[in-house]
C-alpha cells in the first residue's frame, strides 16, 4: 500500500510539473526527437501522463525498470543482427 502511496503521489507530482512546463522544456525537447508522423496538437495530454508514468515506476523501483531496459535493448540489438544476416541471405534479384 505504501508503495502505491508514494507512485501516485509522484505521478502527480510529475505529471503536473510537466503539464506546468510544457511550453518552456518538454515541448522543445520532443520536437527534436520525434519525427513528424508523432506530433499532433495534444501532445501534452498524451506525452505529460506517459513521462509522468516512467518517472513514478523509476522513483518507486529503480532497479526493475533499468533490467527491463537492458533486456529491451538486447532484444533489439539480437533482433537487430538476426534480420541484417536474413537481408544478407535473401537474393532480390
Amino acid at each position: 500500500m505504501l508503495v502505491t502511496l508514494i507512485w501516485v503521489i509522484a505521478f502527480a507530482v510529475i505529471l503536473l510539473l510537466c503539464l506546468k512546463r510544457w511550453e518552456a522544456s518538454v515541448s522543445g525537447v520532443l520536437d527534436k526527437l520525434l519525427p513528424d508522423i508523432l506530433r499532433s496538437e495534444d501532445d501534452r495530454w498524451v506525452w505529460c501522463p506517459a513521462i509522468a508514468v516512467l518517472g513514478a515506476t523509476v522513483i518507486v523501483s529503480p532497479v526493475d525498470m533499468l533490467l527491463t531496459l537492458l533486456i529491451i535493448a538486447l532484444l533489439a540489438l539480437v533482433g537487430g543482427k538476426l534480420v541484417c544476416w536474413a537481408m544478407k541471405k535473401v537474393d532480390f534479384h
